[in-house]
């Protein structure tokens, strides 16, 4: 095949553009920044710049391709960040891209591959997680544009686009570029994480995520969101595990999940009067929270995906946040 990856040097993205190559197709990966950034170095890929939002943009780059993955789609990041958006703003505007994304692949004829977020698939069971979950939805936009941008996708899956659908939950592995701040390993390696949360968390390993898309497409299972989780386990214990592969001492707080939300929800707000940046993300901790209403229906296995060792991933990541110096 001849795919094109929009998003390529995002974590998930890198690592469908890895598996993509090793299985002999050729790759068109695309990203805002002008030269290919360093886990895209030494890759036999095309690239190609641009801004995904802009009018035109997905007809130039998704004709010739057989396959189109969508490692990019926007996300509202802050609630209060000087530089967010309302959140009808953030509608508007994924409404516009996820248009512009699916004229683009029906007139092009080619096949799509979303990776989407788990929290669509959140189930809340009680009158009391219900109640959570629409607070949370109304405090930050992050749920409505995921949501919107699933449905516009499942939609247009019904009317003959060609399109799988992933939602993995937290995802570790190497490859990630994400800002040093926002990634969990390197703080935790530095000592920068005091404590912990109890939220439970469901984690995947970003090449199993891979691994499972192109199995999904082998299998042309279209419009159907599937979830993507390998271990659930406690925050506290994931970072504990963390810190043993790394031989550091691990955080010894661990602190009930609702309480510090609204703490960090509460410190977004007054920082944002002064114009500064939280250093907590209210909306990491939100998103972490829809983690209890996921009842993981073992699609890995059906889809032929054995998991990456949790240890080997813990492993693999610290080798790759070394090799760019985060830690």
């Amino acid at each position: 095949m001849k795919v094109l990856v929009i998003g390529a040097s995002g974590h998930i993205g890198n690592a469908i553009v890895r598996l993509l190559l090793k299985r002999k197709h050729g790759v068109t990966a695309c990203g805002r920044r002008k030269k290919p950034p360093a886990n895209l170095s030494g890759l036999r890929v095309h690239y190609r710049a641009g801004d995904a939002e802009a009018p035109g943009q997905f007809d130039k780059w998704v004709a010739g391709h057989d396959l189109v993955v969508d490692a990019a789609a926007p996300y509202p990041a802050g609630v209060f960040s000087p530089a967010s958006e309302t959140q009808g703003d953030s509608l508007v505007r994924a409404e516009m891209r996820t248009r512009r994304l699916l004229d683009a692949v029906s007139r092009h004829e080619t096949r799509l591959a979303y990776i989407g977020s788990c929290v669509t698939l959140a189930r809340p069971r009680t009158a009391v997680q219900q109640f959570q979950m629409k607070l949370m939805r109304i405090a930050h936009p992050y749920f409505h544009v995921k949501e919107l941008i699933e449905a516009r996708i499942v939609d247009a899956s019904r009317r003959g686009i060609r399109a799988v659908i992933v939602d993995p939950t937290y995802c570790l592995g190497p490859w990630d570029l994400r800002a040093r701040k926002y990634c969990t390993i390197p703080l935790l390696l530095g000592g920068e994480i005091p404590g912990s949360i109890s939220q439970p968390l469901h984690v995947i390993d970003v090449r199993d995520v891979a691994a499972a898309l192109l199995s999904a497409l082998d299998g042309e299972r279209y419009g159907e969101p599937i979830l993507l989780s390998a271990y659930k386990m406690p925050t506290h214990d994931l970072y504990s595990l963390i810190c043993e592969v790394a031989g550091v001492p691990p955080p010894r707080i661990s602190i009930a999940t609702e309480p510090v939300l609204a703490g960090a929800y509460l410190l977004e707000a007054m920082l944002s009067v002064a114009g500064l940046e939280s250093p907590l993300s209210s909306g990491a901790i939100m998103i972490s929270t829809a983690f209890d209403y996921l009842e993981p229906a073992g699609e890995l296995e059906e889809l032929g995906v054995k998991p990456h060792p949790l240890e080997q991933t813990i492993v693999d990541s610290i080798k790759w946040y070394r090799r760019i110096g985060y830690c």
